[in-house]
Formats: C-alpha cells, structure tokens, sequence
C-alpha cells in the first residue's frame, strides 16, 4: 500500500497530538502557574468553542448538534495528549498536595513559536482569550459554570430542526 495513503487513515482532528498542542497553548499563558486534568478539559473545549461564550471570538472548530458533550468524552484523549507532551518536556505533571497539576516548560513558548500554521495562531489568540477571561475562576466556579451552560451548547440545532422541521398532523 501506498505510503501516503496510510498516512492519510491516521486520525489527526482531536487527537492526542492536536489536543496536547491545545493544552500547550493554553498552559503557556499561566505559565508558571497550572491547571488540573479537569480544568484543562474545561479550558479546552471554551479555547475551540470560544463562541459558546457571550462575546467570545469565532470558535475553531464548526458547531455542531451536542457537542457541548463532547466534554464527557475528552478526558481520555486529553491525558494521552499530556503524556505525550510531558514525554516530550513541552508540559510537566506536579504533584502537589491539591492533586495533579500540568504546566507549560521554559520549552513550551520556543516550541509554539516555531509553528506557523494560521490555525496554531489562532489557537493561540482563542487560549489566551479563554485565559483572559476564566483563568482566574475557582476549579469549582468553573465547573458550575461548565455544568449551567453545557446542555445550551448545541441545542440551537434542535430548535432549528423544529422550525424546519416535517410535520405530519
């Protein structure tokens, strides 16, 4: 088979290479400070969905039916993207008396900076907007936030399909 062919089968979208560079992006903006697993699985969604927020810039990726689920299915891939990046010294894993904390290395910011794809810019503009606006909240605070809003984030698409829906009466 074709080595390019093969290499086209491989998943890159969410990732734990795509996820890990989103979690490097957002780190570096506390850095020296971190986020546990939970947090960053809250940050990474907000940093992809941006606008899901009031007055968020333009999300990264489409929105699309539900995906404020897509928050239930993250952890996995998230903690394979860490390890894979802590592995790497691009994140290092703490273990502090509050529980496992991730954090950008002196190595994340050269590693950042020497992408110049237009969508690892503007990864980097969205994490340190989510940053900016939440990164001070309370793990707790943020998870009340998160579970308040979750259900919303997708359901525009149901009430779409009622107005345009087919109706038999």
């Amino acid at each position: 088979m074709d080595k390019g062919i093969e290499r086209m089968d491989c998943k890159l979208f969410n990732s734990p290479v795509e996820i890990g560079l989103r979690s490097a992006c957002i780190l570096c903006n506390i850095y020296p400070e971190g986020f546990s697993l939970q947090q960053l699985i809250y940050f990474d969604y907000l940093t992809i969905h941006s606008d899901d927020i009031s007055d968020g810039p333009q999300g990264l990726h489409p929105k699309i039916p539900s995906r404020g689920g897509e928050i239930l299915v993250r952890r996995d891939s998230l903690a394979k993207g860490l390890s894979l990046y802590v592995n790497k010294g691009l994140i290092s894993r703490n273990f502090t008396g509050a529980g496992i904390q991730y954090t950008a290395t002196e190595s994340t910011v050269p590693f950042l900076d020497s992408l110049q794809s237009d969508y690892c810019q503007l990864l980097r503009e969205r994490a340190c907007w989510v940053v900016n606006y939440i990164g001070k909240w309370s793990e707790s605070e943020l998870g009340l936030f998160m579970n308040e809003h979750v259900g919303k984030w997708g359901a525009e698409f149901e009430r779409e399909a009622i107005l345009w829906g087919d109706f038999d009466e």
